[in-house]
């Protein structure tokens, strides 16, 4: 069977390069004579380096992690076709694994095929392809009613303490999420301007970081003269409205993360005076949830501040069921400014995909964990536990564990060699 080779170099936050073998790829044998872009019929065997690589022989029933830097696993045991100075021809170059291959823009015509004890090899030109990371569309939608004046610890109120942590990440993550910033709140029932008022609309983008911490447009201190209520139903009816109208690239999912400190009003019951009244503005919350849901765009509950009642517990539930169409759906509580933080940190987290989607093919996916070099930020990932290809995909590596939490710092390089 032919077999190829695949070079991947993906960066975390800029343009990614991937090479791939083209259709023009050819087979050596042993035996085989030198030609432009094959290489000299060393054999797989580390006997035949004049200085071979530390840890050539040794065994490596896990595959290439078992391996030390300059060899590969081959039949269970490390070994190494080539060094920085021996192995390869002139249009070829040895690879971090002791691999020959070919050189960036060379290529040729390859070697003519042999019948050596070992077998052919493919060696093929490299065709340039672009990978894909996955980028998560997320909509911060904030309370800024009057009590988000409140003391929240640290000398900072409700309102300074989530305008730190958005901020915050929005500056380290902004290169690989688009991020956007609604702000809600309504003047006891003044309809002029209309309910709901959203003082900040910034929508989604990447490299956002400058448009959401202009203080004119979204303010570090708690600014009072916008509102006092709480309309979150009909706000989150608005900015779904707005998202239908431009919405952004569908590369990655879509998701809102409703950070509120009160139980909501509406701007038909801005003051809710009775029981019929208050549970129509919070029902009114829980419905547009799950209208946003059906609409593709999962809504997340980030409550500021203590839950004061079982009341209150039981709705904030209600809204992140209808949010995600779950039942017992999670929702985060800050009750001081680095929980805020944290839970602003951990719902933007997991929007952020561990799939790294590759413009090309591997041939044999069933071969990828053993032949497979992926190095994040320099350190080599083993197979499976830290990373795998996805399951039935054969162009869809996947990071796990810890590997995963690092990749979505967004600055670290990902390479990796099949």
């Amino acid at each position: 069977m032919r077999k190829r080779r695949l070079w991947i170099a993906l960066l975390a936050a800029s343009a990614w390069g991937l090479w791939a073998c083209g259709d023009n790829s050819t087979s050596v044998g042993s035996g085989g004579t030198d030609g432009g872009g094959g290489h000299d019929g060393n054999p797989f065997d580390c006997a035949s380096l004049d200085n071979p690589p530390p840890g050539c022989g040794d065994d490596c029933l896990g595959g290439d992690a078992d391996c030390q830097t300059g060899t590969f696993c081959l039949d269970d045991v490390c070994t190494a076709q080539c060094t920085a100075d021996q192995g390869c021809s002139s249009d070829a170059e040895c690879s971090a694994r002791g691999r020959c291959v070919p050189k960036t823009g060379t290529g040729g015509t390859g070697g003519t095929g042999g019948t050596g004890a070992t077998g052919g090899q493919t060696i093929c030109d490299s065709v340039a392809v672009n990978p894909n990371r996955v980028i998560p569309n997320v909509m911060f939608l904030v309370d800024a009613s009057s009590s988000m004046d409140a003391a929240f610890g640290d000398d900072q109120d409700r309102w300074q303490a989530a305008h730190s942590g958005i901020t915050s990440i929005v500056n380290d993550l902004e290169s690989i999420v688009r991020f956007g910033l609604t702000t809600y709140t309504s003047k006891n029932g003044d309809q002029n301007p209309p309910c709901p008022r959203l003082p900040t609309q910034i929508g989604f983008a990447l490299d956002n970081a400058s448009a959401i911490g202009d203080e004119n447009d979204f303010p570090p201190n708690y600014p009072g003269e916008n509102g006092d209520d709480t309309p979150t139903g009909d706000s989150v009816d608005a900015v779904l409205v707005e998202i239908g109208q431009n919405p952004p690239p569908a590369d990655g999912p879509t998701i809102i993360v409703l950070a509120t400190d009160g139980l909501p009003d509406s701007c038909e019951f801005p003051d809710p005076d009775n029981n019929t009244e208050r549970n129509s503005a919070r029902q009114l919350a829980v419905d547009a949830a799950g209208r946003a849901h059906d609409a593709g765009v999962d809504l997340f509950v980030l409550w500021v501040g203590p839950l004061q009642s079982q009341g209150t517990e039981d709705h904030v539930q209600d809204v992140a069921n209808a949010g995600v169409g779950e039942t017992d759906a999670e929702f985060w509580v800050g009750t001081d400014p680095q929980s805020l933080e944290d839970a602003f940190r951990t719902i933007v987290g997991e929007s952020i995909s561990c799939e790294v989607r590759l413009d090309a093919e591997i041939t044999e996916p069933e071969t990828a964990c053993d032949g497979g070099d992926v190095r994040l930020g320099g350190t080599e990932l083993a197979c499976p536990t830290d990373w795998e290809l996805k399951s039935g995909s054969n162009d869809t590596i996947e990071l796990l564990g810890q590997a995963c939490e690092d990749w979505k710092s967004g600055v670290l390089e990902l390479t990796a060699e099949f």
